[in-house]
């Protein structure tokens, strides 16, 4: 009969001496073999679970590729172009009224997958009075103030992203706005009113999406839109005792287009 080890059975007739050997070498082949089985074993688990975490991101990505989309936007729009003008009236520069604004805008929309985008966006914006051109409008009684708001649907497309992890997007949008410039003297009753409405056919957008944290996205972008009044009014109120208003109001007898060059940011959630 053979003595059993670890690693095998040592055949009889062998020394005392001999057979110790032996079997230190038969336990050592066997635990080198146990050592090499678990290191298999290991490796075999560290492939796999390199491999979920591998798919981890595209998982996450296709989680966040549909569904709900909300944004919040700001930044500077400066003003370019013309504003038209009613009969008998002369055509001037939004610049002339207005050297840019503040907006305010929010959107709301759906991501039908990783790269088409459509939802609807308001937008209110606070002027910047060009007191330059109305120099009346820094008499320290004159109240000037001057707004934009606009309201419209645009569509996005979105670019792989790139090795910055930043996804680019094009974007096109149409809508309705509507412009109001005011002075208003505060001792008096007397007031000028300006205001002005008519369709956004082209809202031209490029923005770079980066993704701070799961769901939570941040995009530096740039827009110029194209619009074109249909419609101008101008009133005047004079109160000295005896209370008149004038009014002129239509469709421009000269139309214009005038454009918002807007720089923002926008900050996006899908929840």
């Amino acid at each position: 009969m053979g003595i059993g080890g670890i690693g095998g059975t040592l055949p009889e007739g062998l020394g005392p001496a001999t057979k110790r050997a032996a079997g230190s070498v038969l336990i050592v082949a066997g635990g080198a073999a146990m050592v090499a089985t678990m290191f298999a074993k290991l490796r075999l688990q560290i492939a796999i679970s390199l491999l979920v975490l591998a798919a981890a991101p595209a998982i996450s990505a296709a989680e966040r590729s549909r569904g709900l989309e909300l944004g919040v936007r700001t930044g500077y729009a400066f003003a370019a172009g013309h504003t038209g003008a009613l009969s008998g009236n002369a055509d001037t520069n939004l610049s002339d009224w207005m050297t840019g604004q503040w907006p305010i805008w929010i959107d709301a929309g759906f991501r039908f997958n990783p790269n088409f985008y459509l939802g609807g966006y308001l937008q209110y914006g606070f002027g910047f009075v060009n007191d330059d051109q109305k120099t009346w409008c820094r008499n320290s009684n004159i109240n000037c103030s001057a707004s934009d708001t606009r309201l419209g649907v645009m569509g996005r497309y979105h670019f792989p992203a790139s090795v910055s992890l930043a996804s680019p997007w094009l974007g096109y949008g149409l809508g309705y706005e509507w412009t109001r410039f005011n002075g208003d003297i505060g001792s008096t009753s007397s007031a000028t009113d300006y205001a002005g409405s008519g369709f956004e056919f082209a809202n031209l957008q490029f923005g770079l999406d980066y993704e701070v944290v799961h769901r939570f996205l941040v995009a530096p972008f740039i827009s110029v839109s194209f619009d074109q009044y249909r419609y101008l009014s101008h009133s005047a109120r004079a109160d000295n005792g005896i209370p008149i208003t004038a009014t002129r109001s239509g469709s421009p007898a000269k139309e214009s287009i005038h454009e918002w060059i807007l720089l923002g940011v926008r900050v996006a959630f899908m929840p």
